[in-house]
């Protein structure tokens, strides 16, 4: 499958419908498209999609992974934005710099706000101050300043290390180079957008236009690249600006309240925007929310929604953060815009874990300034008018070629058919049969019965497996990528070429390349765009990544269900690779053994644990796995316990109600301090801490003997 293509079936699918078990799929094969994108964009110069498809699959990815909590085991990309250029020094952020979780609709708004208060432990009477700034839609950057002198300037990066640009930076006319003000903290870094105006982009495609050059796709990415260009001079000709929004280090705090910070912002002589408010109630943020979006048109700079954050700066230390984004703050996405046009084809394309997902091939259709070619028919109930319980959507209209569709750009990235018109359908139309064997290798296309929900899935899955040539090549895809095997050098089409021209067909033959190439057994030099500098590169990488983690190495064997996360606490389970072969004997001998020691993992869902045995039980799976073993060394998991605290190494349960704290903010603060939380009581607790009302879980720990104590004892050993 090519790359536009992948793009497309991403893009497409309808991840609503799916079931729990496709989610994890689908998730896993979008993480895994990203990060080979990644690598081939940020460590190769090579663009296999364009900028702007890939900025609509990192932001559907970044939606789908903050509206869909309840997917329990999923992988998400640790970082927040790209991997920084090698051309660029480095700028390690002793502050991740984080992104923000997103909402679409009003009920989103008020989903956060009961959060916030049910992680507080908030009252109904008690205030709790929002403010709402515009969301604008430029390129995130840090200013460190050191005694009020600018000392550095950088890009966000992944989150955890960005791009020294201060050079770039100090052309920023907005910028101040010095803070005069005594008061100002030795270390202080102060966060925010760097955008170009409207006005200045137009000026400048004109001029462009003018000189026969090529001209620029839209404002935020050519503030990007104006900010990232390697001629000070080029960003200097550029007219760039920023709003500060935040802070990340700073060695004294010296204010109490988010907005109070950014009134300080602004006698120091930042832009901060001046539509930022304070609200005090759901009606006033939805006011705030609402008023935006009405004058954004008018507005010379873009805006793509709102960000609410809570004010008190006591409040937002309490709430933290969750893996990629703080619980204090969120972004209220605007409405998307749609359009109505005429589907050509629907096209069947087949993902790494045998999905069939049809595509719409449209009329092209401008939305919102996008040209939208291609869009999602997510599975064949949703062709037929059907949801997946079986009820009626768009009144039970089935979808066919030639029929005029309403589409939206959910977000305005995402390409969805929302309604069909049939009043007007062509009397010769036929009823789209959905294909019950694979268009790829032509094995039985079966949707399968979930056991734990008793559904039949939404999806059908094509069952050839590792005989199916579109799941040997995503197999091989997703094994080579960046957070499994970091194999550099076979982006873009490189992987596809290989595998057509036989010398990959498992991952094993990756490692025995060199060797091959070497006794004449294949040509690589044949390859079309190869030559002795691109192959030896190959070989260089191949060889670098010979030694991996355990978690990795069963991430990269591409797994269901087994993403980043899960693949670490499976590692953590087994420790080292020898007991993975064991436990395939295991299986051999007694599943039922086997499974019993995995369930003894808190972390691990039925699903998940099922998946990872199923696939240690598949002769040709384990046969791939040993192969890959006889080139390659796989360090043991050393699971290091803290003893700096009274609970480090310990396993807590917690239940009841907490006067002085959440049972969220409680269960942080143990896991903190070394312990691990586990979700009900079993002989492996070592304590369980009680509120009021605790419920049945007091009598099992007392039948067990565990140890029991109160809110005050539970404080007392926090230290508080």
């Amino acid at each position: 499958m090519n790359k536009n293509s992948k793009t497309s079936s991403f893009l497409n699918s309808q991840f609503d419908d799916l079931s729990s078990n496709e989610k994890f799929d689908f998730l896993e094969d979008l993480e895994d498209f990203l990060k080979q994108q990644d690598s081939a964009y940020y460590q190769h110069n090579i663009s296999n999609i364009s900028d702007a498809e890939y900025d609509k699959l990192k932001l559907l990815y970044d939606k789908l992974i903050t509206n869909n909590p309840d997917i329990k085991g999923k992988s998400y990309l640790n970082s927040v934005g790209h991997k920084p250029s090698d051309k660029f020094e480095k700028v390690n952020h002793k502050v991740p710099m984080l992104s923000l979780s997103n909402i679409f609709g009003s009920e989103g708004v008020s989903d956060f706000i009961d959060r916030v208060r049910r992680y507080l432990s908030l009252n109904s009477n008690d205030n709790l101050e929002i403010v709402s700034e515009p969301k604008i839609d430029g390129l995130s950057a840090t200013l460190t300043y050191i005694k009020g002198n600018l000392h550095i300037g950088a890009t966000r990066g992944d989150g955890s290390q960005g791009e020294n640009v201060t050079q770039n930076i100090k052309t920023i006319s907005n910028i101040p180079h010095t803070i005069e003000d005594p008061n100002v903290p030795d270390i202080l870094e102060i966060r925010g957008e760097i955008y170009m105006k409207k006005s200045d982009f137009f000026e400048l495609n004109e001029r462009m236009l003018k000189e026969g050059k090529q001209t620029y796709v839209n404002p935020r990415n050519t503030a990007s690249g104006s900010l990232r260009h390697l001629d000070v001079n080029v960003t200097k000709l550029r007219k760039l600006y920023f709003f500060a929004y935040t802070w990340g280090e700073i060695s004294s705090g010296i204010a109490d309240s988010h907005y109070e910070m950014l009134g300080l912002f602004k006698k120091w002589g930042f832009d901060v925007n001046p539509y930022t408010k304070i609200n005090n109630s759901f009606e006033d943020i939805i006011a705030s929310y609402n008023d935006l979006n009405e004058i954004r048109a008018s507005l010379d700079y873009d805006l793509d929604g709102v960000v609410y954050k809570v004010n008190s700066i006591a409040y937002q230390d309490r709430l933290g953060f969750i893996s990629r984004s703080p619980r204090w703050a969120i972004a209220h996405k605007f409405e998307s815009e749609r359009a109505i046009t005429k589907i050509l084809d629907i096209e069947i394309q087949v993902g790494r874990t045998g999905s069939l997902t049809p595509v719409a091939k449209l009329e092209p259709v401008n939305i919102g300034g996008v040209v939208v070619k291609n869009a999602t028919l997510h599975n064949e109930d949703f062709i037929k008018g059907q949801n997946s319980e079986g009820g009626n959507i768009r009144d039970g209209a089935d979808i066919r070629i030639g029929d005029q569709v309403q589409i939206i750009r959910s977000g305005d990235v995402i390409p969805k058919v929302v309604d069909v018109n049939i009043k007007d359908r062509n009397i010769d139309s036929k009823e789209f049969i959905f294909p019950e064997n694979c268009p790829v290798c032509g094995s039985s296309a079966e949707r399968e019965l979930n056991e734990y929900t008793g559904k039949i899935s939404s999806v059908r899955r094509c069952t050839g497996g590792l005989y199916c040539n579109s799941q040997i090549l995503g197999s091989l895809e997703f094994f080579v990528s960046r957070d499994a095997m970091n194999i550099e050098g076979f982006g873009g089409k490189s992987m596809e070429l290989f595998f057509n021209s036989g010398f990959v067909k498992e991952p094993g033959d990756i490692y025995t390349l060199q060797l091959r190439q070497s006794r004449d057994e294949i040509d690589i030099l044949s390859l079309e765009g190869w030559g002795e500098l691109s192959m030896n590169n190959l070989f260089q990488s191949i060889n670098d990544r010979r030694s991996v983690s355990l978690d990795k190495f069963i991430y990269s064997l591409g797994i269901r269900h087994i993403g980043i996360n899960n693949a670490k606490l499976v590692s953590q389970q087994l420790t080292s690779v020898e007991n993975l072969l064991s436990t395939i004997g295991k299986i051999s001998h007694d599943p039922d053994d086997a499974l019993q020691a995995f369930i003894q993992n808190d972390g691990l869902g039925k699903v998940v644990i099922s998946s990872f045995l199923s696939f240690l039980q598949n002769d040709r799976n384990i046969c791939i796995l040993q192969n890959i073993l006889k080139s390659i060394r796989v360090t043991d998991v050393i699971n290091e316990i803290s003893e700096d605290t009274a609970i480090s190494g310990l396993s807590l349960v917690f239940t009841g109600k907490f006067d002085s704290m959440s049972r969220s903010e409680a269960k942080e603060q143990a896991e903190r301090m070394g312990a691990k939380v586990l979700s009900s009581i079993s002989a492996r607790t070592d304590i369980l801490v009680i509120g009021e009302d605790p419920g049945s879980k007091v009598k099992k720990a007392e039948e067990l003997g565990i140890r029991i104590i109160g809110e005050n004892e539970w404080l007392s050993l926090l230290g508080i």
